[in-house]
């Protein structure tokens, strides 16, 4: 029986080895990541918490991916990147009306859009050691909408867990900022 986790690991190789692919043939592979701050993100990790908070320090539930969704990211040396983020519980009955609310999504420059309950993406990466920001530009998208963005993540790493923050903006408008913690997937 194949656990949810191995579906993730196996779907997210498949989409690097696909960008992989698609950089070779195009002649633009980078070099492997020669840092060792960078060195320190390639791998696998696996989403232990996620919390959007308001300026006022009030912590909120997102209604896409709920309180905790589940996830994974991938960094590879060569400057893939891959993420996917689901939501817990989804089912086959809920997709009608998630669907017309999906029509509706108007993108926002700052952070990926969820469709469905899940939130998916591959591209490439750079990190700004000095100001420990990890930048995605993402060469495809499950919101067709986010291709093409560059979203800038502030992380820092101790150990085997990586921490991202961003600032961002809930779909009225509201400035929060997101915290995620990963673990490395060993």
């Amino acid at each position: 029986m194949v656990t949810q986790a191995q579906a993730f690991m196996w779907v997210a190789a498949a989409i690097l080895g696909a960008a992989a692919q698609q950089a070779q043939g195009s002649g633009s592979l980078p070099s492997p990541a020669a840092t060792a701050v960078s060195a320190q993100l390639v791998g696998g990790w696996s989403l232990q918490s996620r919390v959007t908070t308001t300026a006022a320090g009030q912590v909120l539930v997102d209604p896409g991916l709920s309180k905790l969704p589940q996830g994974i990211l991938i960094y590879d040396a060569y400057g893939h990147v891959a993420a996917q983020l689901s939501r817990p519980g989804r089912t086959v009955e809920m997709l009608g009306d998630e669907c017309r609310k999906a029509m509706e999504v108007k993108g926002t420059n700052d952070t990926a859009q969820t469709i469905l309950g899940y939130d998916a993406y591959f591209g490439s990466y750079t990190v700004d050691e000095k100001r420990g920001i990890v930048t995605h530009k993402l060469d495809s998208a499950l919101f067709p909408g986010d291709i093409g963005k560059s979203i800038i993540r502030h992380f820092t790493i101790a150990g085997d867990v990586l921490t991202i923050r961003f600032a961002t903006t809930l779909g009225d408008g509201t400035p929060v900022t997101r915290t995620l913690v990963w673990s490395r997937m060993k």
